[in-house]
């Protein structure tokens, strides 16, 4: 009796380990590995194990910037409840998607795996690993044409789409900051701020123009908020082309300076 009430406040309890086949991956793609549950010092029922794609999301609290955790998918692994003896290991062998608006693994984006066990009346035993996330083919696409034109990553946040650029999908989104010092942009611009929202079949783009302070019409603009133009573009991610898409670019550009 006296193991069963400390399993119930995580001494002895059952202990869980997820231990991923390969820690990198892709948007869209997939992830394999094995959750190891390994029993403590008493029986105990295990409801369910749960799978959550972890990440930071940058918002204000009392106007001051903070990172808090934010789910991008829970995902159920078990179909039926089991018992987990006293020192039984048992392991459960998974392959899942990765959600397509998981942030790319640059400058301060973090994501990562938590698994949890669901026991009735005892601590949840958790565990948490890290994954490296990088471009999916179509993402790659835009990247390279945003270095082609002379565009360099200053830094990644993710944070809250305005509730407009939402269309039913995650609340959240990755935004890369890039300077347009070194492109032939770099003295009608500050920056390019630029926002990848993908699915199955498509990839939308989000550019939003800050224009240079360079004269009276623009230092007003800078002071008013006005200087920033979002311009939003779709491509069938069976048909990306990179030449259409620098084309587009370029002329989203030319029209906002």
């Amino acid at each position: 009796m006296f193991k069963k009430i400390l399993s119930s406040i995580g001494i002895g309890a059952a202990t869980v380990d997820t231990r991923l086949t390969e820690n990198r991956c892709v948007p869209g793609g997939e992830l394999h590995g094995v959750v190891h549950v390994e029993g403590g010092s008493v029986e105990q029922a295990v409801d369910r194990i749960y799978l959550f794609f972890n990440t930071l999301y940058k918002h204000e609290v009392n106007d001051k910037p903070t990172h808090s955790t934010f789910t991008i998918e829970k995902i159920l692994l078990n179909e039926a409840p089991f018992l987990i003896g006293p020192g039984e290991v048992k392991e459960i062998p998974f392959t899942v998607n990765v959600p397509y608006n998981t942030p790319i693994s640059v400058s301060q984006s973090k994501s990562w795996i938590e698994t949890g066990l669901d026991i009735a009346q005892a601590v949840d035993p958790k565990d948490e690993d890290a994954i490296m996330v990088t471009p999916n083919d179509a993402q790659q696409v835009i990247l390279d044409v945003m270095d082609e034109l002379g565009f360099r990553l200053k830094k990644a946040d993710t944070e809250m789409l305005p509730a407009r650029h939402r269309s039913g999908r995650l609340p959240i989104a990755q935004e890369l900051e890039y300077s347009a010092n070194g492109s032939k942009y770099g003295r009608e611009l500050d920056e390019l701020e630029v926002v990848l929202l993908q699915d199955a079949e498509a990839i939308e783009l989000l550019i939003q123009v800050d224009r240079s302070v360079h004269d009276l019409g623009s230092l007003f603009a800078d002071l008013t908020g006005t200087d920033e133009t979002t311009h939003r573009m779709r491509y069938d991610v069976k048909q990306l082309s990179a030449s259409r898409i620098r084309q587009d670019v370029e002329s989203v550009i030319e029209q906002s300076i």
